[in-house]
């Protein structure tokens, strides 16, 4: 009889509607106040709001007591970092905005004795509005160098038997180092011309090699 009682028990509290408590909006608290003022049971309202019961027995309390429906403040889960631990966080990755968030995340946790996962890395940085963006190769012509460009362009336009003078090369060209072809930086959206978000290459001294 006790088995029987307890696996009752357990099909009642796994076919129940569950709804998480931070997630029942002022406008379906309104929608269970009015059910409950017609004369319907909790059951049914529970039922008929898609919340839990235990959801109704609240609201009905708070009617009952004179209280405002809206939830008072310090209620729910708490956050498993402060401020100060965001802070600590946002200087971490500042030292070196190429990490991954896994070893963010180990660092984190052996600066403040957190166990902390990289999702709750990444949650905690897209919310400060920093986000995993392409590195850039190379910085962008300036006006200086567009102007140059052009000039040159503009001398050489009518240049047609000119160009057999100049020795051209068929060289195959390989690099041996720069080989990483994607790397991800985090920063905000403003600091798209920023020097850390531009991949450091190697110039000279045996850098390519040319056959």
């Amino acid at each position: 009889i006790i088995f029987s009682l307890i696996v009752l028990l357990l099909l009642l509290f796994i076919l129940s509607p569950v709804t998480d408590r931070s997630k029942v909006t002022a406008d379906k608290k309104i929608k269970i106040k009015t059910l409950l003022e017609i004369g319907l049971c909790q059951r049914q309202v529970a039922r008929d709001s898609n919340v839990s019961q235990t959801c109704v027995a609240h609201v009905s309390k708070k009617l009952k007591q004179n209280l405002p429906l809206s939830n008072s403040i310090g209620q729910g889960r708490k956050k498993a970092s402060t401020q100060d631990n965001d802070r600590q966080l946002s200087y971490i990755m500042k030292k070196d905005r190429t990490k991954s968030s896994q070893m963010l995340a180990a660092e984190w946790t052996l600066s403040n004795g957190k166990k902390l996962c990289a999702l709750t890395v990444r949650r905690r940085l897209i919310s400060m509005g920093y986000k995993s963006y392409t590195a850039k190769r190379k910085l962008l012509r300036t006006p200086a160098q567009i102007k140059k460009r052009l000039t040159f362009d503009k001398y050489h336009q009518y240049w047609s038997n000119e160009w057999n003078n100049v020795i051209w090369s068929g060289e195959a060209h390989f690099e041996v180092f720069n080989r990483k072809n994607r790397t991800l930086v985090r920063r905000l959206k403003l600091e798209n011309n920023e020097l850390f978000n531009f991949v450091s290459r190697v110039k000279g001294g045996g850098a390519t090699v040319s056959v």
